[in-house]
């Protein structure tokens, strides 16, 4: 399995639903989603620009490589992935980690991968945001410079916008919450959709789970210590 396909699959595109808690007894649970707040609509089309500029600044801050506007740009939720992701990478072991989904495996072992212990102990959710950006790890496998903003639709404090490719309408959309006033990039339906995408691939593939990961973190980092590695918790090293 290529690299640059599971990256493209794994980036923000990266991974699904948060999990949260690790023990060998129990299943991990989706992060639960706070509510938006309450609605500060003005008229519709002021709200359809308002998340117009909002898409257009997360992918300039993203080609930027500005993991500060990045992170400020994203939902609360979206942050507490981040949180979850984290706690994950400290304390999962292998087999409560192979209990999860394909995609939150990998997002895990490729943090473990990147980021020292050290480093991931100390850091906030916004700090592993702005180091993902850092590595391009939000860059879908370059295809953010080839976004556009498509159609635009709102409906209260939630908005929807049709992304365009090479400057033609594809069947992707973004989501956007409206909190604090502010239109705000939510990235678990998104990440929803990744999940969607590995699980056809590893039907269509007729493997199992563990292969897949397997095959996609040797395709990742081939060296055989380092995986053995990345499935160990940070908190313990």
């Amino acid at each position: 399995m290529s690299g640059v396909l599971v990256r493209s699959v794994v980036a923000v595109g990266v991974l699904c639903v948060a999990l949260v808690g690790c023990s060998q007894e129990k299943k991990a649970e989706p992060v639960p989603l706070p509510r938006t707040t309450v609605s500060g609509a003005v008229d519709l089309e002021t709200d359809k620009a308002a998340v117009a500029q909002a898409f257009a600044a997360d992918r300039e801050a993203l080609l930027a490589k500005d993991g500060k506007a990045v992170a400020a740009l994203l939902s609360a939720d979206s942050i507490a992935y981040f949180a979850a992701l984290k706690k994950l990478a400290l304390t999962a072991s292998e087999p409560y980690l192979r209990r999860a989904r394909v995609s939150d495996q990998l997002a895990v072992l490729f943090l473990r991968l990147r980021v020292r212990p050290e480093d991931l102990r100390r850091w906030s959710p916004t700090e592993i945001v702005i180091d993902s950006v850092r590595h391009d790890q939000f860059s879908a496998g370059g295809n953010v410079r080839r976004m556009s903003t498509g159609a635009v639709e709102v409906s209260s404090d939630t908005a929807s916008v049709l992304m365009k490719l090479d400057g033609k309408e594809s069947q992707f959309s973004f989501t956007f919450w409206r909190e604090d006033g502010l239109w705000k990039f939510r990235m678990i339906p998104l990440l929803e959709a990744i999940e969607s995408t590995m699980r056809a691939l590893v039907q269509e593939r007729h493997l199992t789970d563990r292969t897949f990961v397997d095959q996609a973190l040797a395709a990742e980092q081939p060296d055989p210590d380092k995986i053995a590695t990345a499935w160990k918790p940070m908190g313990s090293q």
